[in-house]
């Protein structure tokens, strides 16, 4: 009896120390190699809560900022099941006040811990009209289920600012007077402002005047009608042409130069060069135009299949069904062969009610007409079973872009994908859009799970027939009771409804964070709901580990407030071709 209860208190006592290192390890609170070399010089990883062990060490360890370095990233990570509520503050210490901007995060100041690494940052701004270090506080309280076991982790950074030296990006920041003292240097400042303005406003007019008499006298008009007959253009305004790249070449460019509308490239547009390992954009898509006025964009899913039905169908014979490759609740994607060459096949279930069917065939032969190796198009469909359709397509051998990607991330799949690769992928997807674009089609769903992946790594876009169903998570039923891919939507998309080649730019930005966090979910800790509150107070996806500056610069464009001020594709085809250049310079 004194043996059994002997084993019974040694099995509880082990049960209890578990459970206690368990409650112990729910978080991980660091700064990246990457980011320590790039603040210090030193390669190596600073915890500051290591398996919910605070770092005392690291705590009291205060790094110097220099007036050159603006931001700070911290990486965290919860390591429960489940995400940990946080509550994040930065403050400054006395004498900021003229020194530094209000302090500018890209994460909420309360939220939740994904369990997935994420990296977020701080941004601090000299005004450059004090010289000064002010001390910065930084706090986080991060809470668990069982009440006792909540993390508080307090540090300082100590952040130099020189007069004379500010904000030497062209950040768009919120600025609060309250935030500014009464110096001289500022009245000063404020003073030579409106002197400059002033001068300013009496040449910019003298200029106009000119150039209206000069407009009057002579006007140019066009009009593209072999890409899209209802756009009109200006010749002769704008940015000169550049031989290299047709567009500009730089993000500093997309900011310092407001860009011009240009005509969308055809699917010739840009050709691959082996002697150069880089692709050229043809003069067609950098002719240096003004849009003048546009119709609406046309969405292909709207119009009734029945005409793109009848000239698609053949008999079922020359299909055949080998295996099942995805399967949903109401729809599947098939491998079978069609004259013997191997493809895809998506069909329905018996279940499917009328109006998914219904949908099913319009948004499967979106695509019917197109002529880009960069847009998959169905080749035929059967309907010899009005309940079960089949919609046949080219077959792809690395399959769904977004499955593919996850598989690499979870080593699934042995392929190594290297940033070239994945800027190689965000090119062709690109020349796909603007292929879309140019036929006057707004794609509305660019996504990664819109589009395959072939053996050699080539990509096509897809429809976005059965996406819904087999990625459920990506959809969200908002109000007007449809589904809708709200964390790929455009501010405007999700406010008004409203469906531009912009909103399209937008998407294709989130297209470039799944592509180098290897699809990771965007935004997964952030309720459908308030999604348009999320944007709309400016709070974007975080730099991804690993992602270039370059990169990530692009896709920060492509999430600008204004459409009018997101760079159009062409602009953002030249930028990642010469990105992509430069890589190929350091392999």
């Amino acid at each position: 009896m004194w043996f059994r209860l002997l084993i019974l208190s040694l099995f509880s006592t082990t049960l209890l120390l578990l459970q206690s290192e368990r409650a112990r390890a729910h978080l991980n609170f660091f700064i990246t190699e990457e980011e320590m070399a790039r603040l210090l010089g030193i390669n190596t990883e600073l915890y500051y809560v290591n398996k919910g062990v605070v770092n005392d060490y690291a705590i009291n360890f205060v790094v110097l900022l220099r007036n050159d370095v603006n931001t700070i990233k911290f990486s965290w990570q919860s390591l429960l099941n489940y995400s940990l509520p946080y509550i994040l503050d930065v403050k400054y210490g006395p004498g900021y006040k003229g020194v530094l901007l209000p302090p500018q995060m890209n994460v909420s100041s309360n939220g939740v811990i994904p369990t997935s690494v994420q990296t977020f940052r701080i941004t601090m701004v000299c005004t450059g009209l004090k010289t000064a270090e002010i001390t910065v506080f930084i706090s986080l309280f991060v809470s668990t289920r069982e009440k006792a076991n909540a993390t508080v982790v307090k540090f300082k950074r100590n952040k130099v600012c020189l007069k004379g030296i500010g904000n030497s990006q062209n950040d768009s920041i919120r600025l609060n007077p309250s935030y500014f003292g009464s110096s001289s240097d500022f009245a000063i400042a404020c003073v030579l402002t409106l002197i400059t303005l002033a001068l300013f406003v009496v040449i910019t007019s003298a200029y106009y005047i000119k150039r209206k008499k000069q407009e009057q006298e002579h006007t140019y008009m066009t009009a593209l009608y072999d890409s899209n007959p209802h756009m009109f253009l200006r010749q002769g305004f704008g940015r000169p042409p550049s031989t290299e790249s047709g567009s500009y070449a730089t993000i500093d460019d997309l900011q310092k130069n407001p860009p011009s509308p240009v005509p969308y490239a055809t699917s010739d547009c840009c050709r691959y060069s082996e002697n150069n390992s880089n692709y050229r954009v043809s003069y067609y898509a950098s002719s240096q135009v003004m849009l003048i006025s546009q119709v609406s964009v046309s969405d292909p899913r709207l119009i009734d299949p029945t005409k793109r039905l009848r000239t698609l169908a053949v008999p079922r014979e020359n299909i055949f069904i080998d295996s099942v490759k995805e399967e949903g609740i109401f729809g599947k994607v098939c491998i079978g062969k069609y004259h013997e060459k191997l493809v895809f096949i998506k069909t329905t279930k018996d279940t499917v009610s009328k109006r998914l069917l219904n949908l099913f065939l319009a948004e499967g032969t979106m695509m019917f007409g197109m002529d880009h190796k960069n847009v998959l198009n169905v080749l035929c469909v059967n309907l010899d079973n009005p309940t079960k359709p089949l919609l046949v397509y080219s077959y792809a051998g690395r399959g769904n872009l977004k499955r593919f990607l996850i598989n690499c991330r979870q080593r699934k799949d042995n392929t190594t994908v290297s940033t070239q690769v994945l800027v190689d992928m965000a090119i062709q997807i690109l020349l796909g859009l603007m292929y879309l674009h140019s036929k006057n089609i707004c794609y509305k769903d660019m996504a990664a799970r819109n589009a395959v992946v072939g053996d050699k790594f080539d990509i096509k876009i897809t429809d976005n027939c059965l996406s819904r169903d087999l990625f459920p998570n990506d959809y969200f039923c908002m109000g007007d009771k449809e589904s809708k891919p709200v964390k790929w939507m455009a501010m405007e998309s999700l406010i008004y409804d409203q469906w531009t080649f912009q909103t399209d730019v937008w998407s294709f930005g989130v297209v470039l964070w799944e592509l180098t966090t290897m699809c990771q979910q965007p935004y997964a800790d952030i309720d459908p709901f308030e999604m348009s509150t999320h944007l709309r107070t400016g709070y974007r996806l975080a730099q991804p580990l690993g992602c270039p500056d370059e990169l990530y610069a692009v896709m920060t464009y492509c999430w600008l407030n204004n459409p009018l001020d997101r760079p159009q594709l062409n602009q953002l085809l030249a930028y990642l071709n010469e990105f992509f250049t430069a890589l190929c310079r350091f392999v």
